[in-house]
């Protein structure tokens, strides 16, 4: 719970700083995403979707508050033991959705490009594993990440791309390996009002 209230504390006192400008928007995109560590051969595409705040502090910075629900899709192939014991030749997918709260520093070099940097944090909201029921608490609750990126600002739509680098380890599980998410982000955004 104090989590959540330093969260909302957070957003609503850096909107209380706000000199210049002020926008309020949306944006949705996919993730590409990896965890170090985990049986999984690849990783799928999944979605990310959210609200975003820009709160120009002077015509090069501004902060960028965010709320992001977020998916992680990770694939893995069944094992030798799987198929002989089950005739289950079906890849396992381990979804993991996460409510995420970044809050980044922008940096504008020039008129339409923004350079995005901050920290992360992550609320892992459920967790499921295809095939088998006994993925339930093998992720941590929560996740510390490091955000940075770039997006191309047109008007009110933008492009944009970052990279999220995972700080914690989010195995929940007693033995000793040490899980690190990695993620890709690309998405557009749309500013929906300003003042």
């Amino acid at each position: 719970m104090k989590k959540y209230f330093f969260i909302v504390a957070l957003f609503f006192t850096t909107a209380g700083f706000a000199q210049e400008h002020f926008n309020l928007g949306i944006k949705v995109g996919q993730n590409f995403s990896k965890v170090n560590n985990v049986a999984a051969e690849r990783s799928q595409a999944s979605f990310h979707i959210g609200a975003q705040t820009s709160i120009r502090l002077t015509n090069t910075f501004s902060i960028a508050p965010e709320v992001i629900l977020s998916q992680t899709k990770l694939e893995a192939d069944p094992t030798l033991m799987d198929v002989l014991g089950s005739n289950n030749l079906q890849p396992e997918t381990y979804h993991l959705n996460y409510l995420s709260f970044p809050v980044l520093l922008q940096i504008r070099p020039i008129n339409k490009l923004v350079l995005e940097l901050g920290p992360q944090y992550s609320v892992l909201m459920n967790q499921s594993k295809d095939g088998k029921e006994l993925a339930s608490m093998a992720f941590k609750s929560g996740e510390f990440a490091f955000v940075g990126g770039a997006k191309i600002q047109f008007s009110n739509i933008a492009a944009y791309g970052r990279y999220v680098a995972g700080m914690q380890d989010i195995n929940a599980l007693q033995d000793q390996a040490h899980w690190k998410s990695r993620q890709w982000q690309l998405g557009i955004s749309l500013n929906l009002f300003g003042f």
